[in-house]
């Protein structure tokens, strides 16, 4: 065969593949082989509105902008490619909360379920979704109980005995949700407590009725994981000064209450926190200490606590 004759094949078989291939990149991915659709979105999160903290307890409240984000990305795949399946991962399933008392989320422990296809663990109603520790507390279980005049098992919630929250620890809490097969779509780090979260004692009228906690102190607690050494002064009025002195009568530390320089999501209620340190930010020897609380009154209470390392 003649050399041109040769290359001139070679070239249009070139040309006809190139042509072939630009067709093909015109074709909806849902057309090719009976593909799904395939689009690229950027990734969601569930977003905390609120925390709140109070005795004993905490609420958390996020959007429900996941819910609404993922459902419009639903009605998007379903127009462009009609009659074509719609990708689980685009499906939204329900939230996961959790709960840990150190930053490491690897060990936070699974709270509460949320399941939007399960009227018996979806219980919002509205708009935002909130959860409160310990109160939304619980677990699917079948329960063997009596319906009319027969008895059978039905699925109910139940709650759940989990340490805490306890008032004056610090606890971290996230938010993660779940695509329609179960599969948890977001990172415990996308819906973060980045900051401790206390419930707080109630504030009390009474300056007599103020007491250290963990009294006596020892070092390396588990009250330590959130934010390292500290004590706490609970039954605090609304507003005082606390002071802190040695046996000697020597002044370690006063702190205003509320610190200013202390955060707790807006409640500060009846605890002040000490890390501990002097005037100098040194950390002080064990030993008995004295306290006094003074109102703005005039009115004051002493007392003491003991600190072991």
């Amino acid at each position: 065969m003649p050399e041109e004759t040769r290359d001139s094949r070679r070239a249009s078989t070139r040309v006809s593949t190139a042509v072939v291939l630009a067709l093909l990149a015109l074709v909806p991915a849902a057309w090719c082989s009976g593909a799904r659709a395939q689009v690229t979105f950027e990734p969601v999160h569930p977003e905390f509105v609120s925390t709140v903290c109070g005795d004993r307890v905490v609420s958390l409240t996020w959007s429900a902008a996941v819910e609404e984000s993922l459902a419009a990305r639903v009605a998007r795949v379903k127009a462009l490619y009609p009659g074509q399946p719609v990708p689980d991962s685009l499906k939204f399933g329900g939230y996961r909360v959790w709960r840990a008392e150190s930053r490491d989320t690897s060990r936070m422990m699974l709270m509460r379920e949320f399941l939007r296809a399960d009227s018996v663990s979806w219980t919002f109603r509205g708009g935002d979704r909130q959860f409160t520790d310990p109160d939304s507390l619980c677990e699917i279980r079948l329960v063997w109980t009596r319906v009319g005049y027969d008895s059978q098992f039905v699925r109910m919630r139940v709650p759940l005995d989990v340490p805490g929250p306890y008032n004056g620890m610090g606890y971290f809490y996230a938010v993660t949700y779940l695509d329609s097969m179960g599969t948890q779509r977001s990172a415990k780090l996308d819906c973060y407590t980045e900051l401790p979260v206390h419930s707080v004692a109630p504030q009390n009228k009474s300056i007599e009725r103020v007491w250290v906690v963990p009294n006596p102190y020892h070092g390396d607690a588990p009250w330590d994981l959130s934010e390292g050494r500290r004590i706490q002064f609970v039954n605090l009025p609304a507003q005082c000064t606390v002071s802190i002195y040695t046996v000697a009568g020597d002044l370690v530390r006063e702190i205003p209450h509320p610190d200013p320089t202390y955060f707790n999501y807006g409640n500060y209620g009846g605890a002040l926190s000490w890390n501990l340190k002097n005037q100098d930010g040194e950390v002080v020897a064990p030993g008995v200490y004295v306290f006094m609380v003074e109102g703005p009154d005039g009115e004051s209470y002493k007392g003491h606590f003991v600190i072991i390392y």
